[in-house]
């Protein structure tokens, strides 16, 4: 129960007006429970204006019960929609009061709200105190208190005076507005120097009351009181979330970061650096990454952070130390690619260039790194006209000047020492074909994972491995313990030019392992047993992909037969050891298939024939192959003598393996057939394809593939199937035709 202090008029009179501004839209029941809580405050000497917004007359049908009784209520019915921020800024220049409370038309005020606020400002001889605010609680429709929401825990537990500035660090920092809704806070009217919802003069889209409330503690302190004097109502009716606001909010607290630093805010490095960062991290949290770097207000941020970064980085490209060059092939990750970046730049070593070759296929890489080009001569930045792919390593390649070379995929990161701590060995080892590490795998979001198969630690301490010790070792194992390319720091010396090859021929799959066995060839590892770099696991990768686990397996078949003739694998039992480890796990694969119903999905030529040959190398040393027949036999035999030129002997060079035995199909018939198999798309396209004089073999294989158009033809047709044509003149039009083979 409470009692009213009854007053004097006289008493009434001496007291400062305070006048309570109540903007309201089509929510009459809301708002009649609003107006009752101002005419029930024990703070006597107030004034009530309503700026009503609404498209019906429901809102002054209930004021009308209220004004014959109370002279202090000022209604105003606006003749158009003004809107939210012009009907509160049009009540702010009505205002009679030397103090302004603003209320909302579905909150309420507790009982004494205004007196014991204005308690403060009387005690205030110094004219200190700019706003006073207090805990809110929050209610439902029905006004059933609510569990508190980000911004409405209590601060303080008692009543608390505090510097402006130091409370509109805690806002902007973490971007919540601790002060409270218009209907929370008291203030000076004359204190708010710009209009009600601006701060350096940009008017606010959706904190409207934070603009004013950092206008107003620029100037001077804050009170925030620990009982709770106002209700903050949550109802169906409200579209607090909408995309829209939250962009728009998303930008006000953008400005407030900017414009901050002027009026006092973030005075100090640790607190601007903060704040940037959770905007940062907020921003990209609910706004596309196609959108993101369009946004000219989220650039200004990002370039006061690198700004910041920098001045933490230890690059100095005048060093004399042997340059670095981090190359960095990114592909549509910006997000991933920014801290793969910042964790290049911050690296000790002290001289190092980054080269970034982006093949993404929109702009959103080219927006993210433009503002690092302004600040880092250290950055090499190209787009490529069209995606490179597995070549884009080697663009990168290309484009680098140091004499030691770091992948950095633009998903992983660098520890900031891994440069530095690596290179020493290269200083004071000879003959170091590379050096690696144990490598951490992190989640999405940067968290540890747990160790497994794909990060296995291979020594305890840092150790130095003869070359071909470790490769025999990845080998018999089908194992990457080197570690992918953000992993590896090479000589480029020791390097063939072009990565994902081992002895001229190209690998995909497992690039970076064909690369570490052919520089293993020429030299020795260092192996450090700490984490100096982070492999990232997330959905957007591919290696979990039926297609690319395919592709494993058969580039794994021809690594270890190539690796076994370049001198891996020295006895013919580590050999056989090898191939049918490999087996084995292309058995492991059919199971799971088999089990799950996608045998389908894994059968191709390609595997097919690897396969073979796998099972042709384990039980024969020396075992031919015919991919027509799908048969194994000792050798091929040679075409009949009448078919030999014997004036010409470089015609001869294949007569040996002319035919195969089995089904009679030629050498070039099966040498066509594996090129279009392994360097072509043929095979997977709505292709026309014209065949000329057709290899008998060929063509019943080319008519296997409904996909393909086929025709061909010679200059003596031997089946009605055949056309009639004169090599020397095509009668067909020069777009008909594909392909000709």
């Amino acid at each position: 129960m409470r009692t009213r202090i009854e007053r004097t008029e006289e008493m009434v009179e001496q007291l400062p007006l305070v006048s309570v501004l109540i903007p309201t839209y089509n929510r009459p029941r809301y708002f009649e429970k609003a107006l009752c809580s101002v005419l029930e405050q024990t703070y006597p000497n107030i004034e009530i204006i309503v700026g009503d917004d609404s498209t019906n007359d429901e809102t002054e049908k209930v004021l009308q019960k209220y004004l014959c009784d109370h002279s202090n209520i000022i209604y105003i019915k606006n003749r158009s929609t003004l809107g939210q921020f012009e009907n509160a800024l049009m009540l702010f220049n009505e205002a009679n009061g030397e103090y302004i409370n603003f209320l909302m038309d579905d909150d309420v005020f507790h009982v004494n709200k205004i007196e014991k606020m204005m308690k403060y400002f009387f005690n205030d001889l110094d004219n200190e105190i700019k706003l006073v605010t207090s805990h809110r609680q929050v209610i439902d429709d029905k006004g059933k208190e609510l569990r508190h929401i980000y911004s409405t825990v209590r601060l303080f537990e008692e009543d608390t005076i505090i510097e402006g500035t130091e409370l509109g660090n805690k806002v902007i920092v973490d971007q919540k507005n601790y002060i409270g809704e218009p209907t929370t806070v008291l203030f000076r009217k004359n204190d708010l120097q710009e209009p009600y919802g601006i701060f350096d003069k940009r008017r606010y889209l959706c904190n409207v009351d934070i603009a004013s409330w950092l206008s107003l503690l620029s100037k001077g302190k804050a009170v925030y009181i620990a009982e709770t004097l106002s209700y903050f109502r949550l109802h169906p009716d409200q579209q607090l979330n909408e995309s829209n606001k939250m962009m728009d909010g998303l930008e006000d607290f953008s400005h407030s970061i900017i414009a901050g630093e002027k009026y006092g805010f973030l005075s100090t490095e640790k607190e601007l650096d903060k704040a940037i960062t959770n905007f940062l991290d907020y921003a990209r949290r609910i706004v596309p990454s196609s959108i993101l770097y369009t946004l000219d207000y989220y650039q200004k941020i990002r370039a006061k952070k690198i700004n910041i970064e920098k001045k933490k980085q230890h690059i100095n490209n005048n060093s004399s130390l042997p340059k670095v060059s981090i190359l960095i092939p990114a592909y549509n990750r910006p997000y991933y690619l920014e801290l793969a970046l910042n964790s290049a730049l911050n690296q000790t070593y002290g001289n190092i260039e980054i080269i970034i070759s982006d093949d993404s296929t929109n702009n959103e890489v080219n927006a993210m790194i433009q503002p690092y080009l302004r600040e880092y001569e250290c950055i090499t930045y190209v787009k490529n006209e069209t995606p490179l792919v597995a070549e884009n390593f080697n663009k990168c390649v290309e484009l680098a000047n140091g004499d030691y070379i770091n992948f950095l995929l633009d998903d992983d990161l660098f520890h900031h020492e891994k440069i530095e701590r690596m290179m020493k060995y290269f200083l004071t080892l000879e003959n170091i074909s590379f050096v690696t590490s144990y490598r951490e795998l992190i989640d999405e979001n940067g968290e540890i994972l747990p160790p497994s198969t794909l990060n296995m630690k291979i020594a305890k301490e840092t150790t130095l491995f003869e070359g071909k010790e470790l490769g025999n070792y990845m080998l018999k194992n089908l194992k990457n313990v080197v570690g992918e390319p953000t992993t590896v720091l090479f000589n480029r010396e020791l390097f063939d030019g072009k990565f994902g090859y081992f002895k001229g021929k190209a690998y995909s799959a497992i690039n970076d392992i064909a690369t570490w066995l052919d520089m293993m060839r020429k030299g020795k590892v260092v192996y450090i047993h700490e984490p100096l770099s982070y492999f990232r696991q997330h959905s957007g990768q591919n290696q979990k992909q039926m297609h690319f686990i395919l592709m494993t397996i058969e580039e794994w078949i021809e690594l270890i037969i190539d690796a076994y003739n370049s001198g891996f694998l020295s006895s013919e039992s580590e050999y056989k050891e090898s191939l049918s480890y490999c087996l084995e796990n292309a058995g492991f694969i059919v199971k799971d298939a088999v089990r799950n119903g996608e045998l389908d999905q894994i059968y191709n030529e390609k595997i097919k024939k690897g396969l073979n040959k796998l099972v042709a190398h384990m039980f024969e040393k020396e075992c031919c192959y015919c991919q027509y027949c799908n048969q194994q036999f000792e050798k091929f035999s040679p075409w009949p003598a009448h078919y030999d030129f014997p004036k010409y002997k470089f015609e001869m060079w294949n007569k040996d393996t002319g035919i195969c035995p089995v089904c009679n199909s030629m050498d070039r018939e099966r040498l066509y057939r594996a090129y279009i198999e392994t360097e072509t798309d043929l095979l997977n396209r709505n292709y026309t394809m014209l065949h000329i004089a057709p290899e008998a073999k060929l063509r019943d294989w080319f008519n296997e593939y409904k996909n393909i158009t086929y025709v061909c033809g010679d200059l003596e047709p031997k089946d009605p199937l055949m056309k009639e044509i004169d090599v020397t003149r095509i009668t067909y039009d020069s777009n008909t035709f594909d392909v000709i083979v």
